[in-house]
């Protein structure tokens, strides 16, 4: 595992959500629509399921630095995959000027 966070970093993928919810204790604000929140949540899919990881407040900016990394990497891979394609005669560098997308 250190091998890995050495050579790439911390990168998290998925979804920051922000929940807010009711108490459901007499008198609290929240009764009258003023829900508790927000307490952030990473949503992401495990095996075509979707799991969801409470992300204390403290460690927000952890968290969305790690996945701007794994959006970075998705970005280059993607592009990385594009030039392959054009390096082996698979795609011509023309092909989105003729109006098509591949």
């Amino acid at each position: 595992m250190k091998e890995i966070k050495r050579c790439c970093g911390l990168m998290l993928q998925g979804s920051l959500v922000a929940l807010y919810r009711k108490c459901g204790k007499k008198g609290c604000r929240c009764e009258l629509g003023e829900k508790h929140g927000p307490a952030y949540c990473l949503s992401y899919k495990e095996g075509g399921v979707t799991q969801m990881v409470y992300i204390p407040a403290s460690r927000l900016k952890e968290v969305r630095k790690a996945m701007e990394a794994f959006s970075r990497y998705w970005e280059l891979g993607v592009r990385l995959s594009r030039l392959n394609l054009e390096l082996m005669g698979l795609r011509r560098r023309d092909v989105r000027a003729k109006g098509r997308t591949g």
